[in-house]
C-alpha cells in the first residue's frame, strides 16, 4: 500500500478494477470489520460470552452485521455501510454488559477485497 498510488486487480486476464487504494476500498469494500475480544473468565465460559456478543450484534438489524469468525474469546464481524462513529457508540454503550475487553473497527483491507474477487471467480466457475 505504501509503495504505489494506484492499484489494479486482474480477473481471468482482464483488468477488473483500477484506482487509488482508497477508491478501491470505498468502491469494493464492504463496510467495516469489527474484532471483539471478551474478558477472560476463569470458569471457561468465554464461549458463552462471545456467543452473547454475537447474538446482540445480529439483533441490531440496522447495522447489517455478519459473523465472519468466532473463536473461544474473540469474534470477527463484518458491518454494512454504517459510520465508525455509530459502531463505536453501539459498542461503547454495551461494553460493560457484554463483557467486552477490547474491540477494533477497521476499514476493509485490500487483502479482503482481493479475496472477494477470488470468491466471485470461484462461484462463477462452480455454476
Amino acid at each position: 500500500e505504501r509503495v504505489c498510488n494506484r492499484l489494479g486487480i486482474m480477473v481471468r486476464g482482464q483488468l477488473a478494477c483500477l484506482g487509488t487504494i482508497q477508491h478501491l476500498k470505498s468502491k469494493f469494500g464492504r463496510g467495516y470489520t469489527i474484532e471483539i475480544k471478551v474478558h477472560t473468565i476463569p470458569d471457561d465460559t468465554n464461549a458463552l460470552v462471545i456467543q452473547n456478543v454475537q447474538r446482540f450484534l445480529l439483533s441490531q438489524r440496522q447495522y447489517q452485521i455478519e459473523v465472519k469468525e468466532i473463536t473461544h474469546s474473540t469474534g470477527l464481524f463484518q458491518c454494512g455501510q454504517r459510520t465508525p462513529a455509530e459502531l463505536f457508540q453501539l459498542l461503547e454503550e454495551n461494553k460493560q454488559q457484554l463483557h467486552i475487553e477490547t474491540y477494533t473497527i477497521s476499514q476493509t483491507t485490500l487483502e479482503q477485497i482481493f479475496l472477494s474477487f477470488g470468491k466471485q471467480i470461484q462461484t462463477s466457475t462452480d455454476e
